[in-house]
Formats: structure tokens, C-alpha cells, sequence
């Protein structure tokens, strides 16, 4: 099975979903819908290390953005993303085509302010605080 099987980010946004109570549901990609949304973006992080039977253990880097209307929603939720991932054991998280098994994961970056947006450019628009997180996972490739 090769790496574009991977279905390591939707194991983990199942794990988040099941571990904390969201606003809404977690989005792929920069999400720059209206209203409050969260969103996810995740890549490798560093070489693969490759052992001598051919299993391969390789880092990954999960980037959480919340935007909410109310600041501390976001940042709260933020901060209970992070603690569930950093509470995940190697049993907690599970690929649903056998392409991984997960380690770890660890926080990386604190849930961080990003900035204030404003839905559209329209008189009267809505005015969202916008905080990110970074957490990475170890996983074993299969």
C-alpha cells in the first residue's frame, strides 16, 4: 500500500471528533467559509526513517486553525484539541485501510493568535478572532 493511501488525517480528525466537543465539524484545507469554522492542514515533516525489514516510521504536521465569532471559544477549542492529541495512544488513533499505526503525537506550537477577519468586505460584517495550533504525529508506515 502506498503513501497516497494514507488516511492518517481523517483517523485523526475522527479521534478530535470523538475526544472534543467542536463547534464545528474539522475541514481540510484553509476553510474561508462564513460564520465559524475549523480547519486543518497537514504535511511530512523531515525524512522517512527507513529500518532494515522495510517498515518506515515518518512525522507528521498537523496545523488546526479555529475561527469563531466569540475569541475564546476558538482558543479554548484550540487548547482541547491539542490536549486530546497530546493524551492519544497507540491505541487511540487507527487507520481504517491498515496504512499506518500510530506512536505519538506532541504539540509543537501552542495555540497562537492569528489575527482578527472579517467575513466579507460589506458594511456590518461579522468580526472573527482566528487562533492556530500545530501538533505532530509519529506514525509507522505499513
Amino acid at each position: 500500500m502506498g503513501q497516497a493511501d494514507l488516511d492518517l488525517d481523517a483517523a485523526v480528525n475522527r479521534y478530535i471528533a470523538s475526544k472534543v466537543d467542536l463547534y464545528t465539524k474539522i475541514e481540510l484545507g484553509n476553510s474561508y467559509h462564513t460564520g465559524n469554522t475549523l480547519s486543518y492542514t497537514t504535511q511530512p515533516t523531515g525524512p522517512a526513517t527507513r529500518y532494515y525489514n522495510g517498515i518506515r516510521k515518518r512525522a507528521f504536521s498537523f496545523a488546526i486553525t479555529a475561527k469563531h465569532a466569540n475569541g475564546m471559544v476558538a482558543l479554548n477549542t484550540i487548547s482541547l484539541i491539542m490536549s486530546a492529541m497530546e493524551n492519544a495512544t497507540h491505541v487511540s488513533i487507527k487507520s481504517s485501510n491498515n496504512s499506518f499505526k500510530f506512536i505519538n503525537a506532541k504539540m509543537t506550537e501552542s495555540a497562537t493568535f492569528k489575527g482578527t477577519v472579517l467575513d466579507d468586505a460589506n458594511k456590518g460584517s461579522d468580526e472573527y478572532s482566528v487562533y492556530q495550533g500545530v501538533f505532530s504525529v509519529e506514525v509507522i508506515l505499513i
